[in-house]
């Protein structure tokens, strides 16, 4: 659902770029937040199985309700149903995500079903990353290919899809039930944790064992803990510190949802036979991660180990950080490109003037600094006319085919202004020479009056159908969609010619002069003309750092932390990605007026500076006996890189 989540917010419910983006990593927050109330829930109170089954129940209901509230015709209150389905969404997802891995894991008989364990998580994870491909192909055909309630596309199918699926997955889960190994709450350890730290810190702050030579803040806790639990959290904590780093990595990953999405809404996504949407690109990042995870297992790192290169996890991360700010880098490079043909939209002390002649002749249009001559079906403009407020031009209007006669032009600070003139009227209407939120072509018909009595209309040649019927005069600016498309009087075609491209802006006149009628696209706004390949290359480089930085730590993680905390480790890595959003969330605030590929270097400069911290706290962290062990010894520490090299 995130593949698309933010092309909903600012095309359907009108949130502007910054606030779609701040809305979708405030998701993303909660998603990652939320994770640490289910594992309490499900330790202390419901068991796992219960946990799952309720949360999921919640989790299909905010997808039912978002998928409802996209449904024009019944008018509810959008945007609120919207945030409270979203809530209800990453209320769902926190006490399902932290209970699954686990739940599966409480399946098996340990030492003596090592090996079924091991083929668990195998699978286990093979399908997260089958499913996450799945969705970010599927849901993209969902929203755009299918159009429903007289919209171009179909957001509340893309929604309503995975509710029904997880109703579906409830059926399974339940049934079961009789064959599941139920095991009873038996307490959260990061509640024990956060009560351990909580009493050390405050012990230090209020100086209660001054009279005490304590060798660590924590060792004041031991009239209420145990010596091995407090020596775990001191491992623990020593882990995160080296762990600050964290947050400022899914800051840059987690744009690929956001702010590299709407980066490709503007650009062409034709690539040789087949066309991809701006929400499908993200699936280069799981194709990227499966293919590199086994590939660089076998036959990179191995040489490189040979070459004491990359030789331990925490030089892995550091090279995966340092990608991470070059895929940035790629990106605001590729913006820097792109502004280049971005539309010149009206500008504070001036307004845009376009004038449009409906007329089967040359008019001439003079006075107040301006004159120039428009050919029949032809435009006028000048995008810098001065205007402090508004202002109205008297002009002359000449021509054969049209009397001559003096009309006033008003025109409007910061607005673009256009008059369509006929034989004996002049029409003025606010014209919008920006691109379609939605990424599609938007048109807009000018009619001179006809004798005919034959329906104009415009057909979509590639979907076979009627797409809009014209009536004379000035219609509405409306989306389209990006085909090619004839014009037709009746059954008669006047006009076979017309494409109409993504991002384009287009103003199509038609006048019927002696029975024969006659056309002209005008193009307002060009469409998308940059190639989506150029983005190729960020979301590869950003994917191969996803591997080196997000793999390798989580493993890394794992096998660092003691056992009794690992636990608390799985939640505070999701806790990090949490922090990631509100990084985000900060920057954009901060540097709101600031252009995208500035905010672009920003991340990079960001991401640099903290790896470098990293890689010089790296230098001094002593590894634990347990990481020395070979990787292929158990007890499995549901690693996710020898499972899916096993799958794979």
């Amino acid at each position: 659902m995130r593949a698309f989540l933010t092309l909903y917010l600012r095309s359907k419910l009108g949130f502007s770029d910054d606030i779609s983006t701040e809305i979708y990593h405030i998701f993303n927050i909660c998603v990652y937040i939320f994770p640490i109330i289910g594992g309490i829930l499900a330790d202390n109170y419901l068991g796992k199985y219960r946990t799952i089954l309720y949360m999921m129940f919640v989790y299909a209901a905010g997808n039912v309700l978002v998928a409802i509230t996209a449904i024009p015709y019944l008018e509810l209150p959008s945007r609120l149903c919207t945030i409270i389905a979203l809530f209800m969404i990453t209320f769902g997802a926190g006490g399902i995500k932290p209970c699954v891995t686990a739940f599966g894991g409480d399946q098996f008989k340990l030492p003596e079903q090592e090996r079924h364990l091991a083929i668990y998580f195998s699978v286990l994870y093979f399908v997260l990353c089958t499913g996450s491909l799945i969705a970010k192909t599927v849901s993209p055909i969902l929203r755009s290919e299918v159009h429903c309630f007289g919209d171009k596309d179909c957001y509340s199918l893309a929604f309503g899809a995975p509710g029904l699926i997880v109703l579906l997955a409830i059926v399974i889960f339940v049934s079961a039930r009789s064959n599941y190994v139920l095991k009873k709450p038996e307490g959260n350890v990061l509640i024990d944790f956060v009560k351990c730290v909580s009493l050390g810190l405050k012990n230090r702050l209020l100086k209660r064992t001054q009279n005490e030579k304590q060798s660590h803040w924590l060792d004041s806790t031991k009239s209420h803990f145990d010596q091995r639990f407090i020596n775990d959290i001191k491992r623990t904590l020593s882990i995160l510190t080296l762990f600050a780093v964290v947050p400022v990595f899914w800051a840059l990953l987690d744009q690929m949802g956001s702010r590299w999405t709407l980066q490709a809404a503007r650009m062409d996504g034709r690539l040789g036979f087949i066309t991809i949407k701006p929400d499908q690109l993200q699936v280069i990042a799981p194709i990227a991660i499966l293919v590199c995870i086994p590939v660089f297992t076998k036959f990179v790192y191995p040489p490189l180990e040979k070459r004491n290169i990359l030789k331990n996890p925490l030089h892995k991360m550091t090279l995966g950080g340092v990608l991470a700010g070059v895929a940035f880098i790629a990106s605001g490079t590729v913006e820097i490109y792109l502004k280049t043909t971005y539309p010149q939209l009206p500008q504070p002390g001036y307004s845009q003037l376009r004038i449009f002649n409906g007329n089967p002749c040359p008019i001439s249009v003079n006075g107040d600094n301006i004159s120039c001559i428009i050919p029949s079906l032809s435009r006028y403009i000048n995008k810098h006319v001065p205007v402090n407020d508004v202002r109205n031009i008297s002009l002359k209007i000449e021509g054969s085919c049209i009397q001559k006669r003096e009309e006033y032009f008003l025109l409007k600070e910061n607005a673009a202004i256009s008059f369509f003139v006929t034989k004996t009227r002049m029409k003025r209407y606010f014209d919008d020479v920006n691109k379609s939120k939605a990424g599609f072509p938007m048109a807009r018909f000018l009619v001179t009056n006809t004798t005919s009595s034959s329906n104009l209309t415009l057909f979509n040649e590639k979907r076979n159908e009627v797409e809009t019927i014209l009536s004379t005069g000035v219609s509405l600016l409306q989306e389209v969609f990006a085909s090619r498309y004839s014009l037709k009087a009746g059954d008669d075609v006047i006009r076979n010619d017309i494409e109409l491209e993504s991002g384009g802006v287009y103003t199509i006149i038609i006048n019927e002069f002696n029975g024969t009628y006659k056309s002209e696209v005008i193009v307002v706004t060009e469409a998308n003309s940059v190639t989506m390949a150029l983005l190729l290359p960020q979301f590869i480089i950003i994917a191969i750092g996803e591997v080196l930085f997000a793999v390798t730590g989580n493993e890394f993680a794992f096998k660092e932390s003691p056992e009794s905390m690992k636990a608390v480790m799985t939640a505070v890595w999701l806790m990090t990605e949490a922090a990631g959003n509100v990084i985000i969330i900060v920057i954009t605030r901060l540097f709101a007026n600031y252009a995208q590929e500035t905010q672009s270097f920003i991340y990079t400069g960001l991401m640099l500076t903290f790896i470098l911290i990293f890689y010089i706290l790296s230098r001094r962290y002593r590894f634990s006996d347990d990481y020395k062990c070979n990787r292929g010894d158990p007890p499995v520490h549901y690693l996710q890189v020898k499972p899916s090299e096993d799958c794979l």
